[in-house]
């Protein structure tokens, strides 16, 4: 096998384990903590006596993935 068959075979096994990284799975996973850190959140910041509230989350599906958390004031 060539040098420039076996880059091939390598960046596809790459390719392919990016693509196992970034599954359903990873990101179901990702949001389901994120929902449950929201309403600790939301109870921790209710008993401080704040007026703000985790509101939303955002999911970018990146490796890993990346959580935002939307705060707002109550008042708003």
């Amino acid at each position: 096998m060539g040098l420039i068959d076996k880059a091939k075979e390598l960046s596809s096994q790459a390719v392919e384990k990016v693509g196992d990284l970034g599954g359903d799975d990873l990101v179901v996973n990702a949001i389901i903590r994120a929902a449950k850190k929201q309403v600790r959140l939301n109870k921790l910041l209710e008993e401080q006596g704040s007026d703000q509230r985790v509101t939303g989350i955002e999911v970018d599906n990146a490796i890993p993935p990346k959580i935002v958390f939307i705060v707002k004031s109550q008042s708003e």
